[in-house]
């Protein structure tokens, strides 16, 4: 929801809440309905009623957040899959069946499905929230990024299949090593070391009555490197299958996820053509999605930004654009362009950790028009850790309006107009504002009939206190969220 003035106003934008006006007695009509899209006639409408400006739903946000954003089901499937394979193999005490081949081979048909043809998983990394599956996430994410590779290199649709099932089976060896090396916290040993080295060839003598001589390739290779520097067998060039050196690129970035992007797409970019084939990795380099349309980046400002496109000239810098302290969408920033060379993505995510009430950040939201600045919370703001909310404006109430105060349970205002409504719905939307960006605190105006956390006004309009909790707190408590005092902050 962004403010817009009636000067700016233009056709096609979307009313983010009914537009009413009032009469000298406070008697409401409604105007114009929210969601209506206007046109020429209901800007011209709202200009002629002397009305400053109107809250617009920001569809071009709800549209960039929507893009590409992969859905919780498919994470979930696909990685069910893989461990329905990995386990069913441990199950049968290491001996590799048609069972797992026929789940293998649907698994390869669906990925490359979703990454070539949707183009939904292309170029992507899946991020998980835990990482006591990391062994099969890093194989998802390998199959993923090969098949984007083995895509982008033109191969054919049955070599592209034979990729797939590579990538999918090309870790099944580490299965056979100790669960006490593959958990060791410290450096292995040379012992432990060569058990691990074993994996590739262990892996192929599992599979090797059930797939191709280019799957078992790919996966006898994938550790190896064209300076001849990897295992088993030390291959150099272009002695290194084809398949072994995608693979190489993608599972080595891919092991990189502790790293920061910077540092991973930089050792990357030193070992071209040292430790990977050149063209691979340039293929790789120049397509590999650092940071997905639609989601949330930090900048080295302390600002958060929404990323709306890729650049291919550099993965680590794409086209943003900036989130704006009250949950608007700002400027569009090129991360490209030489006048924001200063400009960097410090993380991927956000910096909120608070809502705060717009009222305290000399915002104009008071029932009474006045604008009043409490410097510590705004300062939460300033530096990017704060999204500001209005839970009376967010329900659809103007500025100026009647006091309003909490009585019997209802939200009224001084001439016994019931609002419970807006405030209610007002509440609503800021809760839902805390959990899209997963915050868990909140700093609120104290006695507010909206965000009192400790006192709010009796419901007599005389200035008089009682304990008690404003509609909007209330709310984000019941829903785990801590609701501070601007009184105790």
């Amino acid at each position: 929801m962004k403010f817009i003035s009636s000067d700016n106003l233009k056709p096609g934008m979307v009313l983010a809440m009914d537009l009413v006006l009032y009469n000298k007695y406070n008697f409401k009509t409604l105007l114009l309905r929210e969601g209506l899209e206007l046109n020429r006639s209901y800007i011209s409408k709202i200009c002629s009623n002397n009305i400053s400006g109107v809250y617009i739903k920001n569809e071009e946000a709800i549209n960039i957040l929507k893009k590409n954003i992969i859905s919780e089901e498919l994470l979930v499937d696909v990685l069910t899959k893989i461990k329905d394979i990995y386990y069913n193999y441990k199950l049968k005490n290491l001996v590799f069946d048609r069972r797992m081949l026929s789940q293998a081979l649907n698994l390869a048909d669906y990925l490359i499905e979703e990454t070539t043809l949707t183009n939904a998983l292309l170029y992507r990394v899946l991020e998980y929230n835990n990482n006591e599956d990391y062994m099969f996430q890093h194989i998802i994410n390998v199959a993923i990024l090969s098949i984007s590779l083995g895509d982008s290199l033109e191969i054919s649709p049955y070599m592209l299949h034979e990729l797939a099932m590579a990538a999918l089976l090309h870790d099944m060896g580490l299965l056979h090593v100790p669960v006490e090396i593959m958990e060791k916290p410290d450096s292995l040993a040379g012992d432990e070391l060569k058990i691990i080295r074993e994996h590739p060839a262990n892996a192929v003598k599992a599979v090797s009555s059930f797939v191709s001589n280019d799957v078992l390739m790919g996966i006898l290779s994938h550790h190896e490197r064209i300076d001849g520097s990897g295992y088993p067998y030390g291959l150099k060039g272009e002695q290194i299958h084809l398949f072994g050196r995608i693979l190489a690129v993608c599972d080595v970035y891919q092991s990189l996820k502790k790293w920061t992007p910077q540092q991973a797409i930089q050792y990357l970019s030193e070992k071209k053509g040292i430790e990977f084939d050149a063209d691979i990795a340039e293929i790789f380099l120049k397509n590999i999605i650092v940071y997905p349309e639609g989601h949330y980046v930090k900048l080295n400002n302390g600002k958060t930004a929404i990323v709306v496109k890729n650049n291919p000239d550099d993965c680590l810098r794409p086209v943003i654009q900036i989130l704006n302290p009250d949950d608007s969408l700002g400027e569009e920033v090129n991360l490209l362009d030489i006048e924001y060379k200063n400009v960097e993505i410090a993380d991927k995510g956000h910096n909120f950790e608070y809502i705060v009430s717009a009222c305290l950040c000399g915002e104009k939201t008071r029932y009474d028009g006045k604008v009043f600045v409490n410097d510590k919370i705004k300062g939460l703001v300033d530096q990017g850790k704060a999204i500001m909310v209005c839970p009376e404006l967010a329900g659809g109430l103007k500025v100026p309006r009647l006091p309003c105060e909490i009585n019997n349970g209802r939200v009224v205002n001084i001439t016994a107009d019931d609002k419970t409504e807006n405030f209610v719905d007002g509440a609503f939307k800021t809760l839902e504002t805390a959990k899209k960006y997963e915050i868990k605190k909140a700093v609120l105006k104290e006695k507010s009939p909206s965000c009192g956390s400790k006192y709010i006004y009796d419901g007599t309009f005389t200035k008089s206190l009682i304990q008690g909790q404003g509609i909007t707190t209330r709310l984000l408590r019941l829903n785990n969220i801590e609701v501070i005092s601007d009184e105790d902050f």
